[in-house]
């Protein structure tokens, strides 16, 4: 349930677009159409969430090129992580980014995170057994304590939206990670990391113009 490093790597390189990939995305090859599809939280203007698992080495892989696209959204745009727990490697790291969020450090040790599993190794990675106490004890370097940011993990306010998350991603029919919904409507699809991006422009640019239209 979830892409694979080989297929990480295949992805980038088909990041150069075909003629036939630049053509206007299509419904049901290039997007699926997510029936009664709503954000996790809906908000004003449209929101992308991307669902993604830190230990995932295809999510590590796309988050350069997403972080670079997404800074480029425009505004009235909200970017969403949405951590899956799918795997039970998968949860600890759901938990532990639903906890920083709660102690607003979520943003800030984004990218650490990553930087600490897949290229440090200070954090266990995939195959590796999850350690909530090392997890929290990497926090702290980002201003909270270990034991709190602990206690964070493993609060009910915590499970609850990691079991949340978990249902919203069963009706979307996420089917792996990384995966981008663009404002809960449309699960992108695409040949390669920039293409899923391409379309991903092309639907947010669907959903501001369809809201313009009807506002």
């Amino acid at each position: 349930m979830r892409t694979t490093l080989v297929s990480s790597m295949l992805f980038l390189l088909a990041g150069a677009l075909s003629p036939a990939q630049a053509q206007t995305p299509v419904a049901g090859t290039d997007y699926i159409e997510i029936s009664n599809g709503r954000p996790l939280d809906p908000a004003e203007g449209v929101v992308v969430e991307e669902f993604f698992s830190y230990i995932c080495p295809a999510c590590n892989a796309f988050e350069p090129l997403f972080v670079a696209w997404a800074a480029k959204l425009p505004d009235g745009v909200k970017l969403v992580h949405v951590p899956a727990s799918f795997r039970p490697d998968f949860v600890p790291y759901a938990k532990a980014y639903y906890a920083a969020q709660s102690l607003n450090v979520a943003e800030k040790a984004h990218a650490a995170v990553y930087q600490a599993i897949h290229r440090s190794r200070t954090l266990p990675a995939e195959g590796q057994r999850p350690d909530e106490e090392k997890i929290a004890a990497f926090y702290a370097d980002y201003g909270v304590d270990a034991q709190q940011f602990l206690a964070a993990m493993k609060s009910l306010g915590v499970s609850l939206k990691v079991r949340r998350a978990a249902e919203h991603m069963t009706r979307a029919r996420i089917p792996s990670t990384p995966s981008v919904v663009i404002n809960g409507r449309y699960l992108v699809r695409g040949n390669s990391y920039a293409d899923m991006l391409r379309i991903a422009d092309y639907l947010i640019e669907k959903e501001r113009t369809a809201s313009a239209s009807a506002g």
